[in-house]
C-alpha cells in the first residue's frame, strides 16, 4: 500500500468502496487487526458483497456498512478514522491506536 490519503469524512471513503465494487466482482477482502505484533489479522474474510450503504446517525455521524453472506461491517464515524491507500481502503479505531481494519476488493 502506497500514497495514503487522510480524509476527515467517511463520504470520500465510501465512493472510493462503491467504485472498487463496480470495477471488480464482487468478492471483498477484509483483514481485522487488533493488538498483534506479529501483523496477523485475528479476523479474515473473503467473500461476495450483498449490499454496501452509507447512513447519517445523529449519535454516531455517518455509518458505512458492509454486508456479507456471513457477516455485517459497520463503521462510524464516531469510532473510526479512515484512510484511502491505492485500492484499499483503512479504518483505524479512534480509541485504541493497535486496532484497524484493512479492505480490499479483489
Amino acid at each position: 500500500m502506497s500514497n495514503i490519503a487522510t480524509f476527515s469524512a467517511f463520504v470520500p471513503s465510501y465512493r472510493k468502496l462503491q467504485q472498487l465494487s463496480y470495477n471488480k466482482v464482487l468478492n471483498i477482502f477484509i483483514q481485522y487487526f487488533h493488538h498483534d505484533d506479529q501483523s496477523e489479522p485475528f479476523l479474515y474474510l473473503e467473500g461476495e458483497v450483498n449490499s454496501l450503504r452509507l447512513e447519517e446517525v445523529e449519535e454516531q455521524g455517518k455509518i458505512i456498512s458492509i454486508t456479507t453472506p456471513e457477516s455485517m461491517f459497520t463503521f462510524s464515524e464516531r469510532n473510526y478514522l479512515t484512510n484511502i491507500s491505492g485500492d484499499a481502503v483503512v479504518f483505524s479505531s479512534k480509541n485504541d491506536n493497535e486496532t484497524y481494519c484493512i479492505i480490499e476488493f479483489i
